[in-house]
């Protein structure tokens, strides 16, 4: 059995956070929600969607 490692956990987080941006783009394209112009990504305090996929 292997050793979930540091370096694999990045790993792991680093592909997970490009499939959630690439995701989030085709999303927004098909979306019909108004967009609010307000900035939500790394506020302090929550997690990205990247952190999120990853727990899950």
């Amino acid at each position: 059995m292997s050793q979930l490692t540091t370096n694999k956990i990045t790993e792991i987080f680093c592909v997970t956070d490009d499939f959630r941006k690439e995701f989030s783009k085709e999303t927004e394209k098909i979306s019909r929600l108004p967009k609010d112009g307000k900035k939500h990504r790394n506020r302090p305090c929550e997690m990205s969607e990247s952190e999120l996929t990853l727990i899950y």
